[in-house]
């Protein structure tokens, strides 16, 4: 059967780490699941897989510096290599670099594995007279590092739930600012995404800024999908974003201000505002059984008792990794520190 190539999901961590770890491709000092994080967190590599009847069976990792292409990770199920499948990897691993500009790819073969080494020499690569040197900054062989702690970090997230459209009072808008709530329509990637970052920043929201463009469009443009923005005299001060996809929930997807926005009495209009936007009904649209929100302790810390002050109650609590923020060039939030 001929394979259907195209881009990792954020979802298929785990099965893409299953078939690296049964080609032997992984090793004691190098975590997949980081090198999957730290590829998706680079615009300028990407992790191509290869579906065949339904599941994974081969992968090629692909990125570059600017000038030159590297090739990593490339992986074919060992019960059907030998059928042309590594070669069809290769050659979109190769395509996939030319479209970015990239006119040399490189690899790095070991020197017992001379089976790889001939069948790359089969597709016209050839080994050149140059020295490799390399030097660990952060762990390796013979070091007790872990990359888990070096490329992810740990967050307990809380999941919270509200079975009632709470009756308090309406929280007031701050006075003597000129507010406007309005629901971007059709929204476009780019501007979700200077929302999400800006918003996002200081508290470590990277979840986002692993997935594609056409993944983040499929997202907000869903008709089940709200995006609502918060503006301080015409400039964006704010989200919230409810998820009305899965029936009888509405999900507080997000919510958050802009840095220059937190402490001016703004986040409790503001969520109080999302919490009955949830809530709401409309023709042909029931009121939901229940709202969901969720936040881990990378968060403002102010975050989670202002959920419960508005009528959130905690369901359940989970122990998470995500990629490290230094990923992206973000700073670990001050209170984890």
């Amino acid at each position: 059967m001929s394979l259907s190539i195209r881009p990792m999901r954020p979802d298929e961590t785990d099965e893409v780490t299953a078939l690296w770890r049964k080609c032997n491709l992984t090793v004691s000092y190098n975590d997949p699941e980081a090198d999957i994080a730290r590829a998706r967190a680079n615009p300028s590599s990407e992790i191509l897989v290869g579906e065949e009847a339904g599941r994974i069976a081969a992968t090629a990792m692909v990125g570059s510096e600017g000038h030159r292409g590297w090739m990593y990770y490339v992986a074919v199920d060992p019960d059907i290599q030998g059928g042309g499948h590594g070669r069809a990897m290769v050659k979109a691993a190769e395509d996939w670099l030319a479209g970015h500009g990239i006119c040399k790819v490189m690899l790095l073969v070991r020197p017992t594995n001379t089976r790889v080494k001939a069948f790359y020499e089969k597709l016209g690569y050839a080994e050149e007279d140059r020295s490799l040197l390399t030097r660990w900054l952060h762990g390796g062989p013979g070091t007790d590092a872990d990359p888990a702690e070096q490329w992810t970090i740990e967050t307990t997230v809380t999941y919270l739930e509200m079975t009632q459209q709470p009756t308090r009072p309406t929280v007031p808008a701050p006075s003597g600012l000129r507010l406007s709530l309005q629901r971007a329509e059709n929204p476009t990637v780019s501007f979700y995404r200077y929302l999400y970052n800006s918003i996002g920043a200081p508290w470590a929201w990277v979840n986002q800024r692993l997935s594609s463009d056409a993944e983040i469009a499929a997202t907000i443009q869903d008709e089940n999908v709200e995006l609502y923005v918060l503006s301080v005299a015409g400039v964006p001060a704010g989200m919230v974003q409810l998820d009305r996809r899965e029936a009888d929930v509405v999900d507080l997807a997000y919510f958050g201000l802009m840095p220059e926005f937190i402490s001016r009495g703004l986040g409790g209009y503001l969520l109080n505002w999302g919490i009955d936007q949830a809530w709401s009904s409309s023709p042909g649209r029931a009121a939901p059984a229940k709202v969901t929100v969720n936040t881990c302790d990378l968060d403002h810390p102010r975050a989670l008792p202002l959920y419960q002050k508005m009528g959130f109650q905690p369901v359940r609590r989970e122990t998470h990794r995500l990629p490290h923020p230094h990923l992206f060039g973000l700073e670990v939030p001050a209170h984890r520190r």
